[in-house]
This record gives C-alpha cells, sequence and structure tokens, in this order.
C-alpha cells in the first residue's frame, strides 16, 4: 500500500455527507459563531485532516486495509438506518460501533477532554498527598510531649496512583495524528470499545423536517449535568452516545432506554437539545445543511480556554 492509502480522514465522509445540500455544500460556521461559510464536503473532510498508519508499523497493511473497510461498511449501515433497516445488527452494528469507538479515541475534542481530565487527576492526587502530609505534620506536632506508647502502629505511606497521562514503556503507535511532531496513539482498547457500544442500547431519533447540525466532534458524549465530576471523562461516564447521522436523523447509544431499540420521531424542542449537546463538542466547526437554521434559539456557553 501507498503511504496516501495508509491514511484515514479524522471525520469519516459519511458523517458529514447527509448534512450537504444538493450541490454537495455544507455550511460550516465557527463554534464560536464569528464566522459562516460555505463549503464542499470534501474540502470540509480534508480541512478536518488525516491521521495515518505508520509505514514501519509491523502490520501496517492490514490495518490500513481494517480501517477503510469499517469505515466503507459503516457508512453503508448508516444509510441502511436511515431508509428503515433499525435496529442494526450483526455486521452492520459492529462496523458503527467501531467507528464510533475510533471517534471517542481519535476525536479533537475527546482527546482534549481527556488530556484535561488526567491533569485534573493529577492536581487531585498532589493535593491528597500535600493534605495527608500536613495533616501528619499537624498530628506530630500535637503529639510532641505525648510519650510513645509500645501499641503505636506502625507509620502508613500514602502513594498516589501514576498520572492518567503516563504510558507503559515502549509499544510502536498504531496511527499518528496531525501535529508537529505527529501524535501517535494506540489502537489497542478499539475492540473493547466498540463491544461496550455495540452491547447498549440503540435507538434512532428523526425529526419531520431538516433540523440537526454535525460538528468536527460528530460523535458525543453527553450525561445529565449532576451526573459525573469534572475528571470523569469517557463512555463509562456517559448516559448516552449521540451521533447525527444526517439533518433529520440521529443515533443514539443509551447506557439504560426502557423504551428498547425504537425509533422516536421528536419535535423542535428535542432538536434543539440535541444541537445544544453536538454544537458544545464541537472543537471548532460545526456544520448544517445550508437551507436549515439548527442554530436557533441554542445558546452555547463560551468556549474556555486551554
Amino acid at each position: 500500500m501507498s503511504p496516501l492509502e495508509l491514511e484515514r480522514p479524522l471525520v469519516p465522509r459519511f458523517l458529514l455527507a447527509g448534512f450537504a445540500d444538493p450541490t454537495g455544500q455544507l455550511m460550516a460556521e465557527r463554534r464560536d459563531r464569528t464566522r459562516r461559510r460555505l463549503v464542499l464536503v470534501d474540502a470540509a473532510v480534508a480541512e478536518l485532516g488525516r491521521y495515518a498508519v505508520p509505514t514501519d508499523h509491523a502490520e501496517a497493511p492490514a490495518l490500513g486495509r481494517l480501517l477503510a473497510e469499517v469505515e466503507a461498511r459503516a457508512s453503508a449501515a448508516a444509510q441502511r438506518i436511515r431508509g428503515g433497516a433499525f435496529p442494526p445488527q450483526g455486521e452492520d452494528r459492529a462496523s458503527l460501533a467501531l467507528v464510533l469507538a475510533g471517534q471517542l479515541l481519535l476525536g479533537r475534542y475527546h482527546r482534549a477532554e481527556a488530556g484535561r481530565a488526567a491533569t485534573l487527576v493529577g492536581q487531585l492526587i498532589v493535593s491528597t498527598i500535600e493534605g495527608a502530609e500536613t495533616a501528619e505534620e499537624d498530628l506530630e506536632d500535637e503529639e510532641t510531649d505525648v510519650p510513645e506508647s509500645a501499641g503505636d502502629e506502625p507509620e502508613t505511606d500514602v502513594e498516589g496512583d501514576p498520572s492518567p497521562g503516563t504510558t507503559s514503556p515502549a509499544r510502536p503507535p498504531d496511527v499518528l495524528l496531525p501535529g508537529q511532531p505527529p501524535v501517535g496513539r494506540s489502537l489497542a482498547v478499539m475492540p473493547a470499545l466498540a463491544r461496550q457500544l455495540a452491547a447498549r442500547t440503540w435507538q434512532l431519533v428523526r425529526f419531520a423536517d431538516p433540523a440537526l447540525l454535525t460538528s468536527d466532534t460528530p460523535v458525543v458524549l453527553w450525561a445529565p449535568s449532576t451526573a459525573g465530576k469534572l475528571y470523569q471523562v469517557g463512555l463509562g461516564s456517559a448516559h448516552e452516545v449521540r451521533v447525527p447521522l444526517d439533518a433529520r436523523h440521529a443515533l443514539i447509544v443509551a447506557r439504560h432506554a426502557p423504551a428498547g431499540e425504537i425509533v422516536r420521531d421528536l419535535g423542535p424542542r428535542q432538536a434543539r437539545a440535541l444541537n445544544r449537546t453536538v454544537a458544545e463538542g464541537a472543537a471548532e466547526w460545526m456544520y448544517y445543511h445550508p437551507a436549515s437554521d439548527p442554530l436557533e434559539g441554542v445558546e452555547l456557553p463560551s468556549l474556555q480556554s486551554d
């Protein structure tokens, strides 16, 4: 395989194409609402960048072919879902779950959030250690005049877990993400993550009119605002994975959905709620059908600086 064949788009084309008009154009709007422009689907995919399988990877050709095949099968599965073949079964479900898992591992927003979470966990560990040391010093001060007894328990060391950002030595990356220098990532957890997604309850929500948007992070995690802590980032703490498939359909992969795997017809209020979730997860760009206005009535919080 050539180096070009070992590259894949960071955002699969089929997750943007359903938002284009008959000329193949999308409306692209910055997350901070400062700029809008029309862009062709292929140009948007190219602008969002590509990841690559390193040419010196032991299984580079096989991995490159597998990633391309999974994406093609997921695209066909999404088309069948929009056409009424729901819930997806077998190969359709597996290929879609693998693509969603890949997006959760490689998406820009998810990587940034994981980095912030790792930093916060590290700060919490340091704070815990410092607090324990201070408490120990205070206790020693209080016990200065107290004679030692034979029954005193031995001192216990307080140790923090290693930072989530640390890695075990030496395994070559499976893929390289754009950057200077490129950032290596492992796909080792991708099959397990896909199995977790496939095992959840899948629902399809649909709208009478083109009402939805997508973004440069088309696979987003959602949980009630009171459900988790700031450092809980990932599938385990998410109640739902939300994926707009086109301007009228979105896939919801839920941890718990009593109604089961059904198709739900929803209205403008639910569309605004879904659009807010997707827009908040955008790293930089949001995309929608040029004839629609999916951000009407959607208030977005200001972006926080890194």
